[in-house]
């Protein structure tokens, strides 16, 4: 894989960070601080934004992992059908009304 993000973190304690994984370097992009409701919208939106400044198509695929902390690594979901737009929605593509 070649470019994908991961966000990692909990509602619990409404931290998330979003990394940028891109031809098998990682970077820090983006924090959220004690965000427990919404969190994890506002770090996908921010990709999204992100994706959209750097001249991609609201129709292209970009995949993300989510990975809470403690949680076990198989349990950490890969999601490989987001789009652009999905990212700038806020939401997980597998509950989008179809």
């Amino acid at each position: 894989m070649q470019h994908y993000f991961i966000i990692e973190g909990c509602r619990e304690t409404g931290n998330y960070v979003v990394y940028e994984e891109k031809n098998g370097n990682q970077q820090l992009i983006y924090t959220v601080n004690d965000v427990k409701k919404g969190g994890l919208k506002k770090s996908r939106q921010y990709i999204g934004n992100y994706l959209k400044q750097c001249g991609y198509s609201l129709s292209d695929i970009v995949p993300h992992q989510t990975v809470k902390p403690d949680r076990a690594e198989s349990k950490n979901r890969l999601h490989t059908n987001c789009t652009v737009q999905d990212y700038i929605d806020g939401i997980d593509p597998e509950k989008k009304p179809k």
